[in-house]
Order: structure tokens, then C-alpha cells, then sequence
């Protein structure tokens, strides 16, 4: 059978802690159709599961199948016509979709989309929620000679997020900025920001809620001016969230796995753009089957925080490689991803 569904288990070098909770491993869902690869991530936090993607592709695999035997491969066709399902599992099927495509073209997506691999903006690297400032400091020596650092905030103690912040700033002087994964209410979040105005960050993300944009409004418009870019992330999952933040948000963080896949995410790109926001490309803790899959879209964005594998004990495939911050894509075709 040429569409499969697996486990696929990853082991965390660290505890990784962030608002939503803690986690030391995580199981995500590789699928494969024919030659293609793809990566379902599956955090904690989203109602998801393994079984679930199984589904949503077993209900899909006839029509997959007869794609997989057509002389040519209509991707932009195929994805358009696939059912509703989770969010995630059509990222997975899609990525798979497209590097079947790039294969069989023989180039890379990056090539293909007519993008620039030397254009690609250093990528953040996370430092998850410290138990305390001693922690903190320890895993920051680790890490000082990184260009752009992501601090997770959203600890519960927003004197203990600002303490994070403020230790960070007299310990590192490179990029910085913030993610506080919807841990503050509007009224903490109007407060913390415009008392980390003074960190010098390069923008706070999603400080608040996900669950009204309305809010976001509402925050925009009782912060002054001057505040750091505010970076939407659990509020974007489609193009009408994207519309909907025009005017409140700065800017939107779009990853594959929320939004569906690479097809999708370039849809919200450039609706983004045409909306005067700016782009960030992020990712959960995957593997580098989706990591390569978003990285090939670098070139198009503006921020990049791609550093999911650096957070594995072994990352179970190779693709791209993040040295430092610095991005390089693989120039196989498709993908450009094979195991470990």
C-alpha cells in the first residue's frame, strides 16, 4: 500500500515548558504517500491524536492513490479537493503531496516556487520557561553565542516573566524576543508591555488569548505607540484570522501544522503582505520532515523560529540545518528529507 500512517515518537533533549504545559517527549504522525513524507505535529495542547490523522487518511486514500498513478501531479488541484479534517493532518498529507511533486520534478520546493535559499533570515532559538533565574542562567550559557533568542514567558507570575526578561538582557546583547504562548490576560498584557519596552525586543508574541481577536483590538488600542511588534500565533489558523488581526496585530506567525500545510501558508503570506503584516514562520517540536517542509517557504517571510529539531535527543530524519540560527535548505528534490 503506497499511503501510510505511523507513530512517530520524539524524545526531548530537556524538559521543554511553555504555558501550555510541559512535556519531555512528544508522539507525532509521519505519513507517506508513494514516495513522499510528511509530519503531523501533535502537541499536548491540540485535540489531535495519531488515530485521528490515521482516519482522516484512510478516508482520503483512494483519492490519493489515483493521484499517485496520474502522468502529472496537479498538486494545487489535489489539496483544494481535500475533504475538511484536522488542520494537521492535511499540513502532513500536503507536505507529503509536495515532495512526491518536487521528486518527480526533480528539484527542490524552493526552486520550484522561484525562491532564494540566500535570503532565508537567521532563525530564533527557544529557551523554555526556567524552573528559576539560576536555570535560566545555565541554559543561556549554552546558548550566548546564538544571534536571536525567543524567551518563553507566560510562567503564571508576571513579576517572574519580567525577571526572565530582564536577567536575559544583562546576560546577552543579541536579537531577543518574547512568546508568551497566550498566558496573560489583556489588562497583565497591557502592563508587561509596556514594561519590557525598555528590553530592546524585537516583538512580543501572542501575549494574550487566542480564543477573542476582538481582544486583540482592544489591546491595541489602550498601548501606546511605542511598544515592541505584537506577533499573533495561536490566533491565526486560516486567512480569515489573518483578516481579522489587519490593524490589531503587527504581524501573524504561521505554521504548517495549524493553518494545513505549505499551499495554505502561502495563501496567507501574501494575504498578509497585502495587509501590511509582517510574516514569521514558526513550528512546534517536530522533526525535520516538517521543519524542512516550512523552511523551504523562508525566503518569503520575515522572522523565522525554526528550531524544533535542536530541541530533540535524535532527530529521526536529516533535511535542513540549523547552525546557529543560520537556515540552509537541502538540495535534494521535493523535500529534500530522507532517515536518519
Amino acid at each position: 500500500m503506497s499511503v501510510q500512517v505511523k507513530q512517530l515518537r520524539l524524545e526531548l533533549k530537556h524538559t521543554f515548558r511553555i504555558a501550555h504545559g510541559s512535556s519531555t517527549e512528544r508522539t507525532n504522525a509521519l505519513v507517506r504517500i508513494g514516495s513522499g513524507v510528511g509530519e503531523a505535529a501533535l502537541p499536548p495542547y491540540y485535540p489531535t491524536t495519531v488515530p485521528d490523522v490515521a482516519d482522516y487518511v484512510d478516508s482520503i486514500s483512494e483519492m490519493l492513490e489515483d493521484a499517485l498513478i496520474r502522468r502529472e501531479l496537479p498538486i494545487v488541484s489535489i489539496i483544494d479537493a481535500l475533504p475538511e479534517g484536522p488542520p494537521t493532518a492535511i499540513a502532513a498529507v500536503d507536505m507529503a503531496l509536495h515532495d512526491v511533486w518536487g521528486q518527480r520534478l526533480g528539484a527542490p520546493l524552493y526552486e520550484l516556487f522561484g525562491l532564494d535559499p540566500q535570503v532565508i533570515p537567521k532563525s530564533s532559538y527557544a529557551i523554555p520557561i526556567p524552573e528559576d533565574l539560576d536555570d535560566l542562567a545555565e541554559q543561556l550559557d549554552t546558548v550566548d553565542t546564538f544571534p536571536f533568542l525567543k524567551l518563553k514567558l507566560g510562567s503564571g507570575n508576571p513579576d517572574f516573566d519580567e525577571a526572565i526578561v530582564r536577567k536575559t538582557r544583562e546576560q546577552y546583547g543579541g536579537l531577543l524576543c518574547v512568546d508568551v504562548n497566550s498566558g496573560w490576560s489583556v489588562d497583565v498584557a497591557a502592563k508587561m508591555i509596556r514594561k519590557l519596552t525598555d528590553c530592546n525586543l524585537v516583538f512580543i508574541e501572542q501575549p494574550i488569548s487566542a480564543d477573542h481577536i476582538d481582544d486583540w483590538h482592544l489591546l491595541r488600542r489602550i498601548l501606546p505607540s511605542d511598544v515592541p511588534p505584537l506577533i499573533a500565533d495561536e490566533s491565526v489558523h486560516s486567512p480569515e484570522n489573518v483578516i481579522e488581526l489587519a490593524g490589531a496585530a503587527t504581524g501573524i506567525n504561521i505554521k504548517l501544522a495549524k493553518c494545513g500545510g505549505i499551499h495554505m501558508a502561502r495563501k496567507m503570506i501574501h494575504l498578509a503582505r497585502a495587509l501590511d503584516l509582517s510574516v514569521m514562520l514558526g513550528c512546534m517540536i517536530e522533526s525535520s520532515v516538517a521543519l524542512t517542509a516550512a523552511a523551504h517557504l523562508s525566503p518569503l517571510v520575515d522572522y523565522l523560529d525554526l528550531d524544533g529539531q535542536m530541541h530533540l535527543a535524535s532527530d529521526p530524519f536529516t533535511g535542513l540545518t540549523f547552525n546557529q540560527g543560520e537556515i540552509s535548505l537541502p538540495t535534494g528534490p521535493g523535500l529534500g528529507v530522507s532517515p536518519a
